[in-house]
């Protein structure tokens, strides 16, 4: 799981900790993929079917060690959730992404909508 994190870090984020990781391997509507190299992971995709409409799925993270960026990792692990979420049931698969990483999933085979907006509400407010 440790390696999880070195991914996330090399790339100085730190949405998750090791507790997320841990509990999406045993989620049953999440899927979690890893790209490994010569033994250690390298990359990761997470995301989940949204358990109440499970024809959709949403692709939460897709994260690759800066090391190893620019080989197709990613995309490979795009590639594996997308299929993964067809073949549970899931006819729709959403990225919500920021600018910049937009590029990445457009050229994964994504296509820009506006169905939604992005609205959060935070705890203690």
């Amino acid at each position: 799981m440790c390696s999880c994190l070195e991914v996330e870090r090399s790339q100085g984020d730190d949405t998750f900790s090791e507790l997320d990781f841990r509990e999406s391997i045993i989620e049953p509507n999440a899927i979690f993929l890893v790209a490994e190299l010569d033994e250690l992971v390298v990359g990761f995709v997470l995301g989940f079917i949204v358990p109440t409409r499970k024809k959709e799925a949403i692709l939460h993270s897709t994260m690759v060690h800066i090391q190893h960026c620019g080989k197709g990792i990613g995309s490979s692990l795009v590639r594996g959730f997308v299929n993964r979420a067809f073949e549970r049931g899931a006819e729709l698969v959403y990225a919500e992404v920021e600018d910049g990483p937009d590029k990445f999933y457009e050229r994964c085979g994504f296509e820009k909508t506006s169905i939604w907006h992005s609205m959060v509400f935070r705890k203690g407010k």
